[in-house]
């Protein structure tokens, strides 16, 4: 299938032992594909007494203590890979990429909870999305994709990326008032236009993710504690990181009919980032390992969002 890509996709390569934060590390319960496990089992990689069949019926890799993957070894390389001489579960094969399946299209992109992924994405001088046009029989996925690549020329066009970040927000509204009235033909109509600061209250949502979703790291768990607001990143960091959102997040309201609580879920996850920590970096990461990477974790604030007056 061809997918869709951004301008930096090809450039990504693992960094397997060399990575400041491994995958392997990340905590995540990875499940592991039937053909890959029976596979596993010819090789003597004892691969049945270091899973376990969860409750969805998926074979699952059992953690270690500190939450990293049994088969990673000393060197930060996966004993697995070496053993069956470069075979991996399917999950594992496909990470950092995503993969999404649209009327017409399909699109791939890199997730920043991979440090590699992450520098290489928010590295970016140029817009790595010059060409957002999607050909499609779906009128309201045709009417996202238009806005989103408006979206795009906005961001890359505001000198400020947190004035990028709250007009995005409030167009989603005005985009909202529209699907609601039918009028999917005015999108060219729908405006930019900087509102403040968009609910919901910073402190609030971070008492909201502590309460409510699934917490991996203490690491986590402290940073959302802590109500300080010290914007951090430069404004390219900032810039990359929500034209990334809005590349990866933007056409789900396809599926709910709801562009402004996707909007206000991207507005979110940027000032969580900007705000966590010194290290733009590593909160970009924390962010998406925490809250991308959990569907349940997302349902919840898509949910939360959705109540916001």
């Amino acid at each position: 299938m061809n997918y869709l890509r951004p301008n930096y996709y090809d450039a990504f390569t693992c960094s397997a032992g060399r990575c400041t934060d491994s995958c392997c590390r990340a905590g995540w319960l990875i499940p592991l594909d039937a053909d890959t496990f029976e596979h596993y089992k010819t090789v003597g990689a004892d691969i049945e007494s270091n899973t376990f069949t969860d409750s969805d019926g998926d074979r699952v890799f059992n953690l270690r203590p500190d939450r990293s993957c049994p088969y990673l070894d000393a060197d930060g390389l996966c004993t697995l890979y070496t053993k069956t001489d470069g075979r991996l579960c399917e999950i594992c094969s496909k990470y950092p990429r995503f993969f999404e399946e649209y009327d017409g299209f399909s699109e791939t992109g890199l997730s920043v909870s991979c440090p590699t992924a992450a520098a290489l994405i928010l590295s970016q001088t140029d817009n790595p999305y010059p060409d957002l046009r999607r050909e499609t029989s779906d009128e309201l996925l045709g009417f996202l994709c238009r806005a989103r690549e408006r979206t795009m020329k906005m961001i890359f066009s505001e000198p400020d990326p947190d004035a990028a970040m709250r007009k995005l927000v409030f167009y989603g509204g005005e985009l909202q008032e529209l699907i609601d009235y039918g009028e999917l033909e005015l999108v060219g109509e729908a405006e930019f236009y900087d509102g403040g600061e968009p609910s919901p209250n910073l402190g609030e949502a971070k008492r909201f993710i502590l309460e409510n979703t699934e917490i991996l790291s203490e690491r986590w768990r402290g940073l959302l504690k802590n109500d300080g607001e010290n914007a951090s990143g430069s404004p390219n960091e900032r810039r990359n990181y929500l034209t990334y959102l809005v590349y990866r997040y933007f056409l789900k309201a396809v599926n709910t009919e709801d562009i402004l609580t996707e909007c206000r879920f991207i507005g979110l996850l940027y000032r969580l980032a900007e705000t966590l920590c010194g290290d733009y970096a590593e909160a970009v990461k924390l962010v998406s390992r925490e809250i991308e990477h959990d569907d349940e974790n997302v349902a919840a604030l898509i949910d939360y969002l959705a109540k916001e007056e």
